[in-house]
């Protein structure tokens, strides 16, 4: 199967945000895991068996603009990436090094897309990874020119609860999660709405009293 994949390397990425001159800071990263409470700026794999975080997060700051939190998912995150066992290997033996530049090369994409895509001009590179490569960059699959992308965010305004639960589970599967800004809040926000929404009142039963019938006399 040929891959097709757009390949920004976090340093890159950095230096042509930094050179965009928009950059106020950026704090992180920072990471979460099941044998922590609250983020830290650190990970190590733990005596119980805990190898890797779950999250991991930055707090990004665009002049002009409030701070922006951004977050991923350790597996969620996996789940966009092409499968590769190389990467994976470097991945779970730099667990802090590697998730830690993928959360910041994602709050560029987030917050300076325009920047990035000025930088760095879509391309579509078919066959194998070019010489070079770092297995840490994003591998994501590009649509063909007539096929439009999905708009999941349109999805799930009108989904009823059945199809909300499937329609995230497809979202998960397809990385959209990440890669679509602001979808999970989307999911929470129609969450909410259907929770609120009131059950429609059934009618009132017509009493049933106890009618004396008129006997023949």
């Amino acid at each position: 199967m040929t891959d097709e994949y757009q390949s920004i390397r976090v340093a890159a990425a950095r230096a042509a945000v930094q050179e965009s001159g928009q950059l106020e800071g950026i704090e992180g990263p920072h990471f979460l895991s099941a044998q922590s409470v609250d983020w830290r700026p650190y990970f190590a794999p733990s005596a119980d068996g805990i190898s890797r975080p779950d999250f991991a997060r930055v707090i990004i700051t665009r002049k002009g603009q409030r701070p922006r939190e951004v977050v991923i998912s350790w597996d969620e995150y996996a789940e966009q990436m092409d499968s590769d066992p190389e990467w994976d290997a470097i991945r779970e033996k730099k667990p802090m090094s590697v998730f830690g530049g993928e959360v910041e090369r994602h709050a560029y994409r987030v917050v300076f897309a325009d920047v990035l895509a000025q930088a760095f001009p879509p391309r579509i590179v078919s066959g194998p990874p070019p010489e070079g490569w770092d297995p840490k960059d994003d591998r994501t699959m590009a649509l063909p020119d007539d096929e439009p992308a999905r708009d999941w965010k349109a999805e799930v305004r009108v989904a009823d609860a059945v199809r909300l639960n499937a329609l995230y589970d497809e979202a998960r599967k397809a990385g959209a999660l990440v890669k679509v800004e602001g979808l999970q809040l989307a999911f929470t926000d129609r969450m909410l709405d259907l929770a609120s929404t009131p059950k429609p009142t059934p009618p009132a039963a017509r009493p049933q009293g106890n009618r004396r019938r008129k006997g023949k006399r």
